[in-house]
């Protein structure tokens, strides 16, 4: 088989994105438009669709040779189909197309091609819609269905992946649409029809899930953007080879007694994601999250309004705060804010704490630190492979002190290098530790690195930020997402994808959970077993990674 791709619009994190395409087509934006070229019909008159897939491929490689931006060839890939599949829903793309080499090109589908998703997808009837309590004249959700035996079947709603202004166009097309009666077959329940204005279904929608729930509604949806070429009448189930790929329906989930207020409220404007989002997106991933969030002191950034509004990081209580967000003391008196368990998490979302930053040592052992972070910070003109040769030089220097390393994106620029420590030293041991490392890679290599946190002088360097080790002091969460435009993750690793990465936003809330849903297994998984007490010296000779 071979596997061919194609991409639509490129967010920062490099990978290809249908929301985007939507939303530059919409604003006649074409600079962010890249466009692979995967096969080839007719060569100088002469019909090449009989011709094998291979012979096409081949003459195609010709066509492109030094064609110039946004035309980029879409090589093949032969290798094994599941293997390859595995390989891209890590990488959190969206999925595969896979072909057979040897077979001549036909219209329509057909045996010799399939289409593997990373994560379930595919079109719905808009059937009514719910406004908007955050965004006067938006909608907030979208009530879905799909076509049983010529009957709409209600199958949930949808209220986040939508930006605030597809909110307000949403809502500008709907209006017209607005009936006074259910358009599903059936009744819906109280709850499935609090707030509802119905509207008659002719828009269609492209959706995003993690499967079904036992009821057959939709679980953990995000809109993808409206589908004009797909008439409604057509939209049924999809549970055949479309949906091939696609992670199985998950078991159960955490659930929480927090009430989000406001569910609708956009908390990342250009990406869509909602408050509903955000707590969606950590019942996926508390499993993950969990140990490195709980019982920990935490410093938070809250953005109630959303990135676009102001922001500011919060270490102590404020009036209101829930109950499922302890507060604790310091052996000064000063407060500390903990979380026991997912209350606390989705009350951290409802409280619009949009980045999670735990200390490297938990609230019952306070002195004694059991993570030591060093955090790889880019100045300008630092290339990513360059993050990534200074992440293996942290981690060299570290095994040759004897110690374990684990790895994850940033979801900024960098790359955070984790050692799990049996909690036996000091605060000020760790830190002096990791700043002699971190001194020593600066002065066996100042063209690249730097120790000193100095701005004006990390231009074409990286920072090996030390600091974050001192008490008190913090680092995102693993699986925490950022507050900035793309709603990047701190992604944990194994050291082997580093090369596959092209950056350090490569993944998002909107694609985490697939990534984690199609692990063979956990690279963080043993951190904690991994545990090695803190040696007396750092630095040590410098090794080429």
């Amino acid at each position: 088989m071979e596997a061919s791709r194609a991409r639509s619009p490129r967010a920062s994190s490099g990978a290809s994105n249908f929301s985007l395409l939507q939303q530059d087509l919409s604003e006649g934006r074409r600079d962010r438009f890249v466009f692979y070229v995967f096969d080839l019909l007719f060569l100088d008159g002469r019909d090449l669709r009989d011709r094998p897939l291979r012979a096409r491929k081949e003459a195609l490689a010709k066509v492109m040779e030094g064609a110039p931006p946004p035309l980029r060839l879409s090589e093949p890939f032969e290798v094994d189909g599941p293997t390859m599949l595995r390989h891209a829903c890590r990488l959190s793309l969206e999925g595969l197309v896979s072909k057979r080499m040897a077979a001549p090109y036909r219209s329509g589908r057909g045996k010799d091609w399939q289409k593997s998703k990373c994560a379930f997808r595919q079109e719905f009837v808009i059937g009514g819609f719910v406004p908007s309590t955050a965004q006067k004249g938006a909608v907030g959700s979208l009530v879905l269905g799909v076509y049983e035996d010529g009957r709409l079947r209600h199958v949930g709603r949808v209220g986040t992946g939508f930006s605030q202004r597809v909110a307000r166009e949403l809502r500008e097309r709907l209006s017209p649409l607005e009936r006074g009666r259910s358009p599903f077959a059936g009744s819906l329940s109280a709850e499935e029809r609090r707030g509802v204005t119905y509207v008659t279904p002719e828009l269609v929608a492209e959706i995003e899930f993690r499967g079904w729930t036992g009821d057959q509604h939709l679980r953990h949806a995000a809109f993808r953007g409206l589908r004009e070429d797909k008439p409604a009448r057509e939209i049924v189930r999809e549970d055949g080879p479309a949906a091939r790929g696609a992670p199985a329906t998950e078991g159960k989930m955490p659930c929480s007694g927090v009430k989000l207020t406001h569910p609708d409220r956009i908390y990342w404007p250009e990406d869509g994601v909602t408050k509903q989002g955000l707590a969606d997106y950590y019942a996926q991933v508390w499993t993950y999250i969990a140990p490195f969030v709980v019982a920990r002191p935490l410093a938070l950034l809250r953005c109630p309004d959303g990135i676009a509004q102001a922001c500011f990081f919060q270490k102590h209580s404020w009036r209101g705060i829930n109950r499922a967000i302890k507060v604790k003391k310091d052996t000064d008196g000063e407060e500390l804010l903990v979380i026991d368990d997912f209350d606390g998490l989705t009350a951290l979302a409802q409280a619009g704490a949009l980045e999670i930053h735990p200390w490297g040592a938990p609230l019952a052992d306070l002195e004694r630190p059991d993570t030591m972070i060093f955090d790889l910070d880019p100045g300008e003109d630092v290339a990513w492979p360059d993050i990534v040769a200074g992440a293996r030089e942290v981690r060299a220097r570290l095994e040759a002190a004897g110690l374990p390393t684990f790895v994850k994106t940033s979801g900024g620029k960098g790359l955070h290098v984790v050692v799990p420590l049996e909690p036996k030293a000091g605060w000020d041991a760790v830190k002096d530790f990791a700043k002699g490392i971190a001194d020593a890679m600066a002065a066996d290599d100042p063209d690249r690195y730097i120790a000193v946190a100095t701005k004006a002088r990390r231009r074409g360097r990286i920072f090996v930020d030390y600091l974050r080790n001192a008490r008190g002091a913090t680092a995102i969460a693993p699986y925490g997402v950022r507050a900035r435009p793309g709603a990047a993750v701190a992604m944990p690793v194994a050291w082997e994808e580093l090369d596959q990465l092209t950056g350090a936003a490569q993944f998002t809330l909107d694609t985490a959970p697939s990534r984690l849903a199609n692990l063979s297994s956990d690279p963080w998984s043993g951190f904690r077993k991994a545990a090695a007490p803190l040696p007396s010296a750092a630095g040590g000779k410098r090794r080429t990674p």
